[in-house]
Formats: structure tokens, sequence, C-alpha cells
């Protein structure tokens, strides 16, 4: 089509068409990062979906037990040219009553999946954009105590990897094994959360040992 066009003007469209290109790239990319959730990357959504967890934990004061699993992540794209990390805890109570969890439910205006026989769920996002998820089993008797524990499932989404989500874990106890993880957060009283647990098929995890706690 340029048979008609002479060597210099052929050359002059061949650097207008890579420009362009690498224009239209350019553009494409900072639209990108303007979708991105606030702009949070993943170390500082870390810190976010801990402090919720640390919420939710303090609303279930009076359970038998709390623990708190450990950090886990998974490596995503938040775009094709930009690498992100999706970040995930759980908090597992034992003990919790009909009402704390539909308490939990309605502070972070989640909407029920799934409600009989089987249990219950319920699923949103907070207004900082951390989805949560809450799965319980059957209440026995109704109105009463679950039966089994209850697990508050945290996930940050896909957000940029722009600095190091660190993840620290103390020496573990003598009787640990290596599926023993560490998991803890900061509560909004002030106080810490720490727990040593193991994932098992029945339950996010097992507890090996939990202390502190939200009032």
């Amino acid at each position: 089509m340029f048979s008609n066009v002479s060597a210099r003007w052929r050359r002059r469209l061949r650097i207008a068409v890579v420009v362009w290109a690498v224009l239209l790239v350019a553009v494409a990319f900072a639209g990108s990062r303007a979708t991105v959730r606030e702009q949070v990357d993943a170390a500082g959504a870390r810190t976010v979906m801990d402090a919720v967890v640390g919420e939710a934990a303090a609303d279930f004061s009076g359970a038998a037990v709390l623990a708190v699993g450990p950090l886990t992540r998974e490596a995503c794209d938040v775009t094709p040219v930009r690498a992100g990390l999706s970040l995930e805890r759980t908090l597992q109570v034992s003990g919790a009553t009909v009402e704390q969890v539909e308490a939990l439910a309605e502070r972070f205006a989640l909407s029920v999946l799934t409600s009989g026989s089987d249990g219950a769920s319920w699923s949103g996002t907070t207004a900082d954009f951390i989805g949560v998820r809450i799965n319980a089993p059957v209440a026995d008797p109704p109105g009463g105590r679950w039966s089994e524990p209850v697990a508050v499932q945290m996930i940050t989404g896909c957000r940029p990897l722009e600095a190091p989500v660190g993840s620290f874990a103390p020496d573990p106890p003598a009787e640990a094994t290596a599926e023993w993880a560490y998991g803890s957060v900061a509560c909004p009283d002030g106080e810490t959360l720490s727990s040593w647990t193991e994932p098992v098929e029945a339950q996010p995890f097992r507890v090996h040992e939990t202390t502190g706690g939200c009032a």
C-alpha cells in the first residue's frame, strides 16, 4: 500500500506506527493502575486485612476457643504486565453463638449464600475491599451455639506487589511438626491473638496452641 511513497516517508510511517503502539500500551497501563483497588499494594492490604480479622475476633468475645490461621499467599497478575499477590487469613471460632455469627455478618453487611440443614454461609466485601466469608455448621440447638467451629475467611484479592510482604514466626513449640503453622493478628484493644495450627480436612485447622485474645 506504500508502493507509491518514497523510502524516507515509509521510514517515517514505520516510526510513527511504532510510537503509536508504544503510546497505546502506556495509556492502557496507566489506565489499569487507576482501576487497582485504591492503589493499596499487597503489603498495605495485608495490614488492612489483619485489622479486619482482629475486629472480627473482638466480636466473638466469650467464645470457647479463638484461633488465627497463618497468612497464605498466591501469586496473581493485576494486569498482563503487572505482578500481584493475593493474601488470605482465616479466623476459626469454636463455641460461637448463632447471635454472634449473625451480628458479625450484619456488621460487615454480608449477604446470605446458603442457609439450611447443611449449614449457613455469608459473603461480602468491606469498605476497604477486603473479601469476607463466614462458613458455619448446623446450630444445635437452634438459636444456641454452633456445634462445630465457625470459619471467618478474609482475602485481599489480587493486589500490586510493590513491597515485600513480611511473615514472622517465632520458634515453634518443642512438640511441633512440620505441619504446624503460626498466625498472629493485633486486636482493637492492643492485645494480640497468636496461634499454632495445622490444616485438617474436617475444618480449617486443628488448634495446637492459641494465646491472647480480643476483648
